[in-house]
């Protein structure tokens, strides 16, 4: 089964359960642009060394998701693979200033001549579970902001949290699975969904 079928599946549950979620929308983003059919790289950022792990696979399912929708997308990792199957080494430099975040004119120069149309950072400074008076619950923020090679300027930014009440096992693929769903969304330049009725979708709330 697909994620976007997964996540589809989810949000059906928690209708039938009576209980499911305001529209996880960014709360904040600046207009996108096209990479011209050239890939975009998504980068996951870690800032603190206990998330690595978690960032590289939400990087990982970013790309994945933006390659669903027909957009040329694809992970550090994978582009490292790649770059040496073609015979070129991504230069230690690079990988070690995008894995931290930092993009400089250097490096927008070798990923254009790379022929990257998009680079995409992607982070969570939030992903934890806390207590709540109502029970348990899951919170995920997610960060993205894209550069275009050649350009250097950030060209936008958005982030998105919503948060999962009381879904035992759950709630973090739901609220990851929303989070991702609304950051490509963003990148894409498609209009948000109508958001769903609070009487239908109680649990699952997010901060504006």
């Amino acid at each position: 089964m697909s994620r976007a079928r997964r996540l589809v599946v989810a949000l059906a549950a928690l209708a039938a359960a009576g209980c499911a979620a305001a529209d996880p929308r960014p709360v904040y983003h600046t207009s996108t642009s096209a990479s011209d059919g050239m890939p975009t790289l998504v980068v996951g950022v870690a800032r603190d060394p206990d998330n690595e792990y978690t960032v590289r696979v939400l990087a990982n399912e970013l790309a994945f998701a933006l390659a669903q929708r027909g957009r040329a997308a694809i992970a550090l990792p994978a582009f490292v693979q790649e770059a040496r199957l073609r015979g070129v080494e991504v230069p230690a430099a690079v990988l070690a200033r995008l894995a931290g975040g930092v993009v400089d004119a250097e490096i927008l120069a070798w990923l254009a001549s790379e022929r990257v149309g998009a680079l995409v950072f992607l982070e969570a400074p939030i992903y934890d579970q806390v207590w709540a008076g109502s029970g348990k619950r899951t919170r995920v923020g997610l960060t993205a902001r894209g550069h275009r090679p050649g350009g250097g300027e950030e060209t936008w930014r958005a982030y998105t949290t919503p948060e999962v009440e009381d879904e035992p096992g759950q709630g973090f693929q739901i609220a990851t699975e929303a989070a991702l769903a609304a950051l490509v969304r963003v990148i894409n330049g498609e209009p948000e969904p109508p958001a769903l009725p609070s009487s239908v979708l109680p649990r699952i709330k997010v901060r504006w």
